[in-house]
């Protein structure tokens, strides 16, 4: 594929002696993205990550923390000098100017590309600091961009396929907008959080939280902004467990399904209120890394001399057949958490999805707080300090603000993003494309399963022999319990049904 001045440019040549600056780079998919910049791009200049100090660690702590991850091992074997090419600047992305330093601003100039990553996903945040988050952000970022960055060939805003959830089949395209974003950040500047709050669901068109919402309007603020900067949005869906690369199954959160997985491997999670046949539209890490990768090359490339007011929209998913059914995917995972147990279960790893609201919380109040309430007195008993029943409390709080999306469908065009991978020569497609499975049961979920134990829960392999003989163990006393249970029902009825005859 040429561009439009007649030349391919590879991919690797596109981010050669390129500085590329980065929001958000701490997140998982941030991490991911840095590490294959620089693995991929081995000419690559610096990479500006901006950062702030967190829990008294300062940005060059965090930042040598963020390459000490296993995800680094490889790049590491292969070239370790990569790593320098990290700058760490400071910034918080809910401030002015994104609260960087002039002098860092300045630092900004030789920048060729950039990413915007950070959001807030807390789908309960405040729609205020969702604003500052979400909208304000990005406003900035575009603001210093357009005076500081003069050789800026692409940005990339980084949006989600659940911006306008009202549409259960989302195109590559803007979809209208549910307010002026600019009377909202006025709005935010001028009233009290809790002001904004009650007029949440007016201002959002009964949108079904703050994340998706503000999302949305941050796409709009990208619409406003491209007729001066040279921008492209990627929108994924939800984003996983990498399939191939730099470690197949790599994820370093509890977020979403992967929450679920360890609950329920542990034995606290015994149910969930969802529909079991629906699907959920997983996308891989390195998938979704690669997309960005791309879009912001074919941006500055093949569409280097389009119009203004061009903004191309990759939606990162899979299609709906290739999508995870809820049922289809409990059950490879209780295959899973029965042949490589983790070594820290509470108990034995067991429960069903329910369509029943009703049945759902005596599920709920029966199986998990009434337990987890027990467990804790003992816990206490024995002069420990209690924590299943606020661990109950947040797993609860997470089921709330994730029901809107596992009792719905979403159907993805995906288009563009999948025909990004076929502008590219042999060698960039061998470093940049992806092959995606039929269907990502199977390997896919096995793969991340393990990789789960051993980097999320620091299970080493050596502890399975010992996991194992702990859930026989368990299996064991849950079966003697659960005759127990039987033979005093049975006796009960049997003492109701005589003294009923007497």
């Amino acid at each position: 594929m040429t561009t439009q001045s007649g030349c391919y440019e590879s991919v690797t040549d596109f981010y050669a002696n390129t500085d590329v600056f980065l929001t958000g780079g701490t997140g998982f998919l941030g991490k991911v993205l840095i590490e294959k910049l620089l693995r991929s791009c081995p000419d690559l200049g610096h990479i500006f990550v901006l950062m702030r100090n967190k829990r008294g660690k300062s940005i060059e702590t965090r930042v040598s923390e963020l390459v000490s991850c296993p995800l680094f091992d490889r790049l590491k074997e292969e070239n370790k000098s990569a790593l320098n090419k990290v700058v760490p600047v400071f910034g918080d992305i809910t401030q002015l100017r994104l609260g960087m330093y002039e002098e860092d601003i300045q630092r900004l100039s030789n920048v060729s590309v950039a990413f915007h990553l950070a959001a807030s996903v807390r789908f309960d945040d405040p729609l205020r600091d969702a604003i500052k988050t979400n909208i304000c952000s990005t406003q900035e970022l575009f603001e210093i961009l357009k005076t500081t960055a003069s050789k800026l060939r692409a940005v990339v805003h980084v949006s989600t396929a659940y911006s306008n959830p009202e549409n259960r089949n989302v195109e590559e395209k803007l979809y209208p907008p549910k307010y002026d974003w600019k009377k909202l950040v006025q709005a935010a500047d001028h009233y009290e959080p809790e002001t904004l709050d009650a007029l949440m669901q007016k201002l959002s068109q009964n949108s079904p939280n703050t994340y998706t919402y503000t999302k949305g309007l941050a796409e709009q603020v990208c619409n406003d902004y491209s007729t001066e900067l040279p921008l492209a949005i990627v929108r994924p869906s939800v984003v996983l467990f990498s399939i191939e690369e730099p470690i197949i199954g790599w994820v370093d959160n509890f977020n979403g399904p992967t929450g679920m997985l360890v609950s329920a491997g542990i034995g606290i999670t015994r149910t969930a209120y969802l529909r079991p046949k629906n699907r959920i539209n997983i996308i891989p890490v390195d998938v979704v890394v690669k997309t960005i990768i791309l879009a912001a090359w074919k941006r500055g490339t093949i569409e280097r001399d389009c119009g203004p007011k061009h903004l191309p929209i990759y939606n990162s998913a899979v299609t709906y057949e290739q999508s995870l059914e809820y049922q289809e995917m409990l059950d490879r995972g209780k295959e899973y958490l029965y042949a490589v147990p983790f070594s820290r279960m509470i108990w034995v790893p067991r429960g069903y999805p329910t369509n029943s609201k009703t049945l759902y919380y005596f599920k709920l109040i029966f199986t998990m707080l009434l337990p987890s309430f027990l467990l804790d007195l003992i816990i206490r008993m024995f002069g420990h300090k209690p924590f299943l029943m606020r661990l109950q409390s947040r797993i609860y709080g997470s089921e709330m603000s994730l029901r809107y999306f596992v009792r719905n469908e979403w159907e993805f065009e995906t288009k563009q993003t999948d025909d990004l991978q076929f502008l590219l020569n042999e060698k960039d497609r061998s470093s940049f494309g992806w092959y995606m499975p039929r269907t990502l049961t199977g390997k896919y979920l096995e793969n991340a399963y393990i990789t789960i134990r051993r980097y999320l829960m620091k299970d080493p392999d050596e502890t399975i022999p010992y996991a194992r003989r702990k859930l026989a163990r368990m299996v064991l006393a849950d079966r003697i319990i659960q005759i127990i249970v039987c033979c005093l029902t049975l006796v009960a009825i049997c003492r109701k049904m005589f003294a009923g005859s007497l």
